[in-house]
């Protein structure tokens, strides 16, 4: 006993401040406070997350409960002999003091990892805590024994030890008391034990500009055959709105189910969408970020997702409804999260990588397994849009499959290479494009205008042969410095015509390749911690061969040009302005330019 006091005593002599030796923290001492953590983190708004805007598009992309949260450093475990500590070497300076403590006494606990941090500082409120421990223990051992075992000096050294250290397990006292109400308040106050509700109100104020819309052509060998005339664009400015409620879950901690409901009354900047929106530009290229079905300020299930993890290091996802492959299901090209806060993009086209357009919205089932902490691979099948329709089910209609590998050589690079194989059958859900480029890109076999069942509006909508696709992009980001980041992908596709189309030439078997591009620069707290200025420049999608003898690529080329600053009031409030421009609308170098700018105003709670 007098060993095991002179022992402590000696080490507190040699450094009172920083015993990097000893980390004596107890379980009782630790455990109120970690609760606590847990609890607020499960029932409160951390202020930097990012909550979704859209069903299919997601203007700010949500940052779910990662089941990693909580470093393994907040759990010690106790250990009962010192060579569990895998960075404990007889070498050690403290090596004689440790094995006396942990196998003679049972006062020191390690950390999950089997590593005891001997070299990390600690402070005097810990020493406090580790000690009181130890003072447990020998209570223990006293109550245990007999009187003669423990000497007047063994009591006198502890009775010294006890009052340097009062004023600190004192404090402890008090600050396990504290801790110990608040957690009993937020009990009182929580919205539920397993489910952390959160939402995000949106007002844009936005509106188009330009002479003329987009003239739509299909590109045959006898030249441009216009499916939707140039007219006045339609220039009013407009208050628009969207609301979102999102209920995230976990019921093991090692899942997350979310829940999203979404309302608006957007009116997409855009040509019509299947003849149920307003042809504002002529060209999908506008498409704004936040657009997404419902427009006419109904209530609707946004997103109904499932993540969980079965093994170690592999994360299953099941996508009900709605969903966001990029987001939810598979490292994100681009945006990449350790890059964040990037998402800032206004447009359809610069907000991700195109390819991940294919599989957005539809319900379907991924996977990722990271085989090292730098290098992942995700797999994915997402059914037709439909799926809940026995006719078509999952495997009947439409459908894409992803697979992704996803490297980062370094905490400030990464790169992606993303491959998906599309299929949409005939009719006006071919897409080849995911709505980014020109209605030529989208598709490249020839288009009918035709009636939409249930159409509000006098508009018609392109349809097409059935078609698949095979979709290949490359994706980087590059946070150059703290301040400065680059993103940026490049994508083409390969689409097949599954049908004839004899009134452009086009036999079942032809193909078309298609061609984007874009890169983005971002300056990170700029005017301010959490402010992002950003600035995207490219080329969206294309036709640049074909096969078909009727049909022939497109000479004209579109850019896309966009500027945006994002400034955090606080925060809850955030105020984003605007403008992008398409010169050469839908690849034609005769259209006028189509200006687009916006005033966003979100507020999270």
């Amino acid at each position: 006993m007098q060993q095991f006091i002179g022992i402590i005593w000696h080490i507190f002599k040699q450094s009172p401040t920083v015993l990097t030796a000893l980390v004596l923290i107890t379980h009782s001492a630790m455990a109120t406070e970690a609760n606590l953590k847990e609890l607020a983190h499960e029932q409160s708004i951390t202020p930097d997350i990012s909550l979704p805007s859209t069903i299919a598009q997601v203007d700010e992309q949500m940052e779910m409960p990662d089941v990693d949260t909580f470093s393994e450093e907040e759990f010690l475990e106790q250990v009962t002999s010192v060579s569990q500590l895998s960075d404990v070497q007889p070498t050690d300076w403290a090596f004689q003091a440790l094995q006396s403590l942990v196998e003679r006494y049972g006062c020191i606990a390690g950390y999950p990892d089997g590593t005891y941090k001997g070299n990390r500082a600690m402070t005097r409120y810990e020493f406090a805590a580790g000690m009181n421990a130890c003072l447990d223990r020998i209570t223990e051992l006293i109550s245990a024994s007999t009187a003669d075992l423990v000497t007047r000096e063994d009591l006198l050294t502890l009775q010294k030890l006890q009052e340097e250290f009062a004023a600190e397990l004192a404090t402890i006292r008090g600050q396990v008391d504290v801790l110990e109400a608040r957690t009993a308040e937020l009990e009182n106050k929580q919205f539920s034990t397993t489910t952390k509700l959160m939402g995000v109100a949106t007002m844009y104020f936005a509106g188009a500009a330009g002479n003329q819309t987009a003239e739509s052509l299909i590109i045959t060998d006898q030249g441009g055959k216009t499916l939707r005339p140039s007219v006045d664009v339609k220039s009013q400015p407009v208050v628009q709105y969207s609301t979102l409620l999102s209920f995230v879950s976990s019921f093991t901690g090692q899942d997350v189910l979310t829940v999203d409901l979404w309302a608006s009354n957007l009116t997409p900047f855009s040509g019509p969408l299947f003849g149920f929106t307003e042809n504002v530009t002529g060209t999908y290229m506008s498409r704004l970020s936040f657009d997404a079905p419902p427009y006419n300020n109904s209530v609707a299930l946004a997103d109904l997702t499932y993540k969980f993890q079965p093994a170690k290091n592999l994360s299953v996802f099941i996508d009900a409804v709605g969903g966001e492959v990029s987001g939810e299901l598979l490292t994100s090209t681009q945006p990449f999260a350790i890059f964040a806060p990037y998402t800032v993009s206004i447009s359809r086209f610069g907000r991700f990588d195109p390819i991940y357009y294919q599989t957005l919205a539809r319900p379907g089932i991924a996977a990722n397994y990271s085989f090292t902490d730098n290098l992942s691979l995700g797999l994915g099948y997402f059914g037709d849009f439909d799926s809940a329709n026995p006719k078509t089910g999952i495997f009947g209609g439409g459908n894409a499959s992803i697979a992704q590998l996803a490297y980062f050589p370094t905490d400030t690079l990464g790169i992606t290479l993303v491959y998906v194989h599309s299929y949409n059958p005939a009719g006006p859900g071919v897409s080849v494009s995911g709505q980014t480029g020109s209605l030529y890109a989208d598709q490249p076999f020839g288009s009918f205008m035709a009636d939409a069942p249930n159409n509000p509006l006098d508009e018609k909508t392109p349809v097409s042969i059935a078609t698949s696709a095979d979709h290949f992009a490359l994706g980087f980001g590059w946070r150059a410095s703290p301040k400065f980041a680059l993103t940026g992908d490049v994508g083409f596709a390969i689409a097949h015509a599954l049908q004839d189309n004899p009134a452009y030439q086009v036999e079942q078997g032809d193909n078309a390749t298609l061609f984007e591009w874009n890169l983005g620069v971002s300056l990170l707290d700029l005017f301010g911690a959490g402010n992002v200025g950003s600035f995207l420049v490219g080329n969206p999608y294309r036709v640049i061969s074909h096969d078909s003898e009727g049909l022939s690529p497109e000479n004209d080329t579109a850019w896309h040009f966009e500027a945006t600053y994002k400034y955090n009031v606080n925060n809850n409030v955030s105020l984003q302005p605007g403008f992008l421009v398409i010169v050469n609308p839908e690849n034609n170098a005769n259209n006028d330019p189509i200006w687009l700018w916006q005033l966003k105003t979100s507020f999270f709670f």
